[in-house]
């Protein structure tokens, strides 16, 4: 879940889970690292996905397509 709700607190839902991808900041790291270095935080990959999506969206990280490399705006 992206948002919280009754069944998802707010630190399973994505929105509170994206608070540990930006503390691995703000040196550029490549997405697998990324994810070897959050993986125990997140349920699945699915939901790390989407909080690499909420974050991109929000203009909070930059993904460089050539490298694979995730950039923090700042």
């Amino acid at each position: 879940m992206i948002t919280p709700n009754k069944v998802v607190s707010i630190e399973n839902s994505a929105l509170g889970l994206v608070s540990t991808i930006i503390e691995q900041g703000p040196d550029p790291l490549g997405l697998v690292k990324l994810y070897h270095i959050v993986s125990k935080n997140f349920e699945s990959i699915d939901q790390f996905l989407l909080a690499i999506d909420l974050l991109f969206v929000l203009g909070c990280i930059d993904l460089d397509a050539q490298t694979g490399e995730v950039n923090y705006v700042g």
